[in-house]
């Protein structure tokens, strides 16, 4: 695939100290040798979850390890596919603007089911986008545990939580019991302040190959009003136990 096609994500942020230093990010990931490509404006057939998947290089989406996506009882998983991976390994890593996507409003996230050719929202694209939002926007709280779960009670509105999604998404299904945890990078800019940059997928345990990857959405915590909002709008579920009848932020393993 070239890289043509791509450009630097269009709409605004409430959040700006995140998305600041996404070319200095960009830069950082070239001189690593990840091999990452600028997708988060791409053309694609967000319907085909796994030939979206099979469109890029494993390195263009910012993989570190060997995975592939197979079917599953609830869609589209993410399994290993080398012999082992450690615990603790970077399993893929994200940067804003470039292949992790960060919504604060519904706005924004209109922005991005209208696309470059502001598609109206009964078109094909639109719904293609919409469909792909409520089933990879995920909740991530930047100074939670080591193994991603709150260290105390954070509010639904709280500066330190993340909402967006991965382009193409990791496919990472439910379990109370997961195998992955997501962790906040951050960049410390001239000023001295630090702001974050990216997340990076990281395995929690050893994981063997054919095995499949899990998250454990209870982590994602509840949807803040406007996302609530923007799933009464479109009425679809979100990955949000207070947006399904799947997700029991009560429930233990």
């Amino acid at each position: 695939a070239g890289a043509s096609a791509f450009m630097p994500l269009a709409f605004t942020s409430s959040t700006p100290l995140r998305t600041s230093l996404v070319s200095r990010s960009m830069t950082a990931s070239s001189q690593s040798g990840q091999q990452m490509i600028n997708m988060s404006q791409a053309a694609m057939d967000w319907n085909d979850r796994i030939g979206l998947q099979s469109r890029y290089s494993l390195p263009e989406k910012g993989w570190q390890v060997q995975v592939d996506w197979r079917p599953t009882p609830y869609g589209a998983g993410l399994f290993s596919a080398q012999d082992s991976i450690a615990a603790g390994t970077v399993l893929r890593v994200g940067r804003l603007s470039v292949n992790l996507v960060e919504f604060a409003s519904i706005g924004e996230i209109e922005t991005f089911c209208q696309s470059a050719e502001n598609a109206p929202s009964d078109s094909v694209e639109y719904l293609a986008r919409r469909d792909y939002v409520k089933d990879y926007l995920w909740g991530f709280n930047t100074k939670a545990d080591d193994h991603g779960y709150d260290l105390e009670p954070v509010h639904v509105d709280s500066p330190d939580r993340f909402f967006g999604m991965w382009i193409p998404g990791n496919g990472l299904n439910h379990s109370m019991e997961p195998n992955t945890v997501y962790r906040p990078i951050f960049q410390q800019q001239a000023d001295g302040k630090e702001c974050m940059i990216g997340i990076d997928l990281v395995a929690l345990r050893d994981i063997q190959k054919d095995e499949e990857l899990f998250d454990d959405y209870r982590r994602h915590g509840l949807a803040p009003s406007w996302l609530k909002e923007f799933a009464e709008l479109q009425k679809v579920t979100l990955n949000f136990a207070d947006c399904n009848d799947f997700v029991d932020l009560n429930e233990s393993p």
